[in-house]
């Protein structure tokens, strides 16, 4: 073990000096400037993540504090942030009252950790959650992440079909449901797969297009009909990498056909749910119930880890009903009492403050300003995806003329000119606008808007001012600003 002795003064450790021993206080993490923090993050953790937000403009934020939409920094700017965390953020940075439930947690010393025996909270949350699902969604499983939340259903479901010969997960080409080796294995969203075992052996998953009913009833026949080997179905109801929504019906089209099959049912609202799309879970825009839901981000209140797998209690008894099974399934942070205080706290936010339906309302004000956008830039915005507070532009890039300017067809950083196009002006709206939007690695040609539901309509005025200005100025200016900030990092690789 390293011996340390505390840390009096900030220092940044070097790497071509004997190793610093003395630790940092939290005064000290708090107080140290931006760019040793970053120098700190480079030699601890990962250093080309660093060159990506650098590439990106993001590396030197400094934040100074956050609140609902709008993130302050220590040079006074005031930056939209209308990435969201990804959709950690339904109730927007630092609630009022979420961070209240945290206070009164620690003003009465609630305990976090007590795996002995059970906790209170775990059971009012788990209660809660089943108040906002259709029955018999009822019996939850508390994790602290989405991926843990999806490899919590797919174990479960397995539990339950092994006994008949089921090996096989039917998933959807594209899909991204995690990053741990049991959601990896269903995961093809981005290349992410690469070089790793994955939990369910390859051979083990059947692809079928996503939205397509008729793709998943031909993979089901190929698979033997009734006598098929697939244990479950899983699918994203609004697809967190394309933003893509399935046609009207195809979840209760999908229910039955695999019900008819003897085939479980997954439904992953890991990033939509919580009401980002208007519902409180993306599903119940139709009437269909999954066998299995599978939920986080907004959960923790954008203040904790949490995630639910939520599911019947006849099924739930299938899995684990028997004396010696009960904790086949577990983990030593699942459901701290803090985390259930917050994500209890967070739902009854939801209800009391009607953002489910404030989400709604808010996705269509943003719809519709992206909607004259799209009418006054055609050539550019080849088309609007989501729904509620998750709205995503795809660009209509073509061969565009900047590609001449260097070639980066080998750079590891830019992989390909969509994603420079994109980078570019993710860029430019922080740098000329401060809005944070962001994209994914696996649909580069789109800008994804994920706003906490508490943003205003003035707010997102701003976001579509801004878009019309960059837009307006073009692609190319956008992108030789982009190229020449990023030059050096070019042309080294």
């Amino acid at each position: 073990m390293r011996r340390v002795t505390a840390y009096s003064k900030i220092e940044v450790p070097r790497r071509d000096r004997e190793l610093d021993r003395r630790l940092l206080s939290l005064n000290d993490a708090l107080a140290i400037d931006n760019e040793r923090a970053m120098d700190l993050y480079a030699a601890h953790l990962n250093r080309y993540m660093l060159q990506v937000y650098a590439i990106l403009g993001l590396r030197n934020m400094d934040i100074a504090s956050a609140q609902g939409c709008e993130i302050v920094l220590r040079d006074g700017r005031r930056i939209l942030d209308f990435s969201g965390g990804f959709g950690v953020l339904g109730l927007g940075h630092n609630h009022p009252r979420i961070i209240a439930a945290e206070r009164r947690c620690h003003d009465e010393l609630v305990p976090d950790s007590l795996r002995i025996a059970p906790h209170k909270l775990q059971g009012a949350l788990a209660y809660n959650i089943a108040r906002f699902l259709p029955e018999p969604l009822d019996v939850s499983f508390l994790a602290v992440s989405g991926a843990e939340a999806n490899e919590a259903a797919m174990k479960l479901c397995q539990r339950v079909q092994a006994p008949k010969g089921k090996t096989k997960f039917l998933c959807m080409k594209g899909a991204f449901h995690g990053k741990t080796h049991g959601p990896l294995s269903v995961t093809t969203a981005t290349d992410v797969q690469g070089g790793f075992l994955t939990g369910v052996p390859r051979e083990n998953v059947i692809y079928c297009r996503y939205g397509d009913i008729a793709s998943v009833r031909e993979a089901i026949e190929r698979e033997g009909g009734r006598d098929n080997a697939i244990v479950a179905v899983m699918v994203e109801t609004l697809r967190g990498t394309s933003c893509e929504s399935p046609p009207p019906d195809y979840f209760n089209q999908l229910v039955a056909t695999c019900r008819a099959a003897d085939i479980l049912t997954i439904f992953d609202e890991v990033k939509v749910g919580m009401g980002r799309t208007g519902r409180f879970c993306a599903f119940q825009h139709e009437d269909a119930v999954p066998d299995v839901v599978t939920l986080a981000k907004t959960l923790g209140g954008g203040k904790r880890e949490m995630g639910a797998m939520v599911t019947s209690q006849a099924l739930f008894d299938k899995a684990y009903g028997k004396a010696a099974d009960p904790g086949l399934h577990s983990a030593s942070f699942t459901a701290l009492g803090e985390s259930c205080a917050v994500a209890i706290e967070a739902l009854n936010v939801l209800a009391d403050e009607r953002l489910i339906e404030r989400a709604e309302a808010i996705g269509a004000h943003l719809r519709a300003g992206l909607e004259r956008l799209r009418a006054k830039y055609p050539r550019c915005i080849a088309s609007l995806r989501g729904k509620g507070c998750f709205q995503a532009v795809e660009l209509n890039f073509g061969q565009f003329m900047a590609a001449k300017v260097v070639d980066v067809r080998k750079n590891t950083l830019f992989v390909t000119w969509e994603t420079v196009l994109v980078g570019a002006l993710t860029r430019e709206l922080f740098e000329r606008h401060g809005i944070l939007a962001h994209f994914q690695p696996g649909a580069r040609d789109l800008i994804h808007f994920m706003p906490p539901y508490v943003v205003t309509e003035e707010q997102v005025d701003k976001l579509i001012v801004a878009l019309d200005d960059v837009l307006g100025r073009g692609i190319a200016d956008a992108t030789v600003r982009f190229v020449y900030k990023n030059v050096r990092r070019v042309l080294r690789r």
